[in-house]
């Protein structure tokens, strides 16, 4: 059985997601498959390359409510219409060489992790020039026009709020499985919760917040850090800068009266996530569902207009997170939790009746049922 999964660099969580395939895929029928793991950008031409991805990163940091309108205003079905033709027309002249590639490989499943394979593939399929089952991984808690393409064969969907979004925009509700978004294996709970607190010097009595905003390395994170010293003698903190040197050298050169440990990119999040009992973070898809599998409670700070917006209206839906509108207000989010601990253990429930943590195996089974 050949088995593609393509996903697209252009934000971490998309090929997160596709390793998480591919891993369920690998532990539940190991040695049997052909899967290959495809960047679809990786097959466009030099110039498509260069600016996708780069021209989302910057709109993201410099102009996060133009991206923000740009994102729901192309989510009209009467705006899309009018720009389809030409947007189909030119992702098909740049990713030539992808749909080259599929059609001589012909595998027999698709996986999509991105918007962009399934739209060009799609269309290939209906004029038979693949025969491939195509399943498109919606990535983000609510779907956008994007994701529908024809040719699609089944959407795999985070929650049934997707799944109920979907089947509203015509999707049949036969072909949509609201079974989580896939995440690896390594962020189910470990129990090593103190071992780890041990590991990096902190005391397992005190209350452990963790600072994370994705690779970007965006956040309101020296202002949280202030805020946090007047819980000096009840808080640590871990603080992950990602890619953003010069935060970290900002954050390095400072000195707080509680303890703080700061990182740059890390390999070690699900140990840091476990190890927290509130993990200030941004509300990507794939960022999202560690955290529910991991059972750590979010506070989202600074969604990115658009996807991530609407990943928090799912979370304020289920009452399952804070929420930030401005970081001084983390002194009274962490006031309330120490005054009253109730308050986060119901977050805990209700994130725990939200995460899907076997995502990746229950999608691998029902792709291994179709050989």
């Amino acid at each position: 059985m050949k088995i593609d999964i393509i996903h697209a660099t252009a934000g971490e969580g998309h090929r997160k997601i596709a390793m998480a395939v591919q891993d369920g895929l690998a532990r539940l029928s190991p040695g049997s498959l052909q899967v290959r793991s495809l960047n679809c950008l990786d097959y466009t031409d030099a110039a498509f390359q260069k600016t996708y991805a780069p021209l989302y990163y910057w709109s993201v940091r410099h102009a996060p409510d133009l991206w923000g309108w740009s994102y729901e205003t192309l989510d009209h079905a009467w705006v899309y219409q009018l720009i389809r033709p030409l947007r189909s027309l030119t992702n098909t002249l740049h990713a030539k060489r992808l749909l080259e590639d599929i059609i001589r490989n012909q595998p027999d499943v698709i996986v999509s992790t991105h918007f962009l394979p399934p739209e060009i593939l799609g269309r290939a399929k209906q004029k038979g020039l693949i025969r491939s089952r195509m399943i498109t991984v919606v990535t983000d808690f609510y779907p956008h026009t994007f994701w529908i393409n024809p040719g699609t064969d089944h959407y795999w969907v985070m929650a049934d709020e997707t799944k109920q979004d979907l089947a509203r925009r015509g999707i049949p509700e036969e072909i949509i499985t609201a079974g989580g978004i896939p995440i690896l294996p390594t962020f189910k709970p470990t129990g090593r919760k103190s071992e780890i607190l041990r590991k990096n010097g902190f005391d397992e009595k005190r209350f452990t917040l963790f600072l994370t905003s994705g690779s970007f390395g965006l956040g309101p994170q020296e202002v949280i850090l202030e805020e946090l010293k007047a819980f000096k003698d009840r808080v640590q903190c871990f603080v992950v800068c990602a890619n953003n040197k010069k935060l970290k050298t900002i954050l390095d050169s400072k000195t707080y009266p509680y303890p703080v440990k700061i990182f740059g990119f890390v390999d070690f999040m699900p140990d840091l996530m476990e190890a927290s009992d509130l993990m200030v973070a941004k509300s990507g898809g794939s960022t999202t569902s560690e955290a529910l599998t991991k059972g750590v409670v979010m506070v989202v700070t600074a969604p990115i207009p658009g996807q991530e917006t609407r990943n928090v209206k799912l979370l304020k839906i289920r009452d399952a997170a804070y929420f930030l509108n401005n970081p001084h207000e983390i002194h009274n989010i962490v006031k309330g939790i120490l005054d009253d601990p109730s308050t986060l253990q119901k977050k805990r429930d209700a994130l725990r009746r939200l995460a899907k943590p076997d995502a990746s195996d229950d999608l691998a089974k029902m792709i291994l049922a179709w050989k």
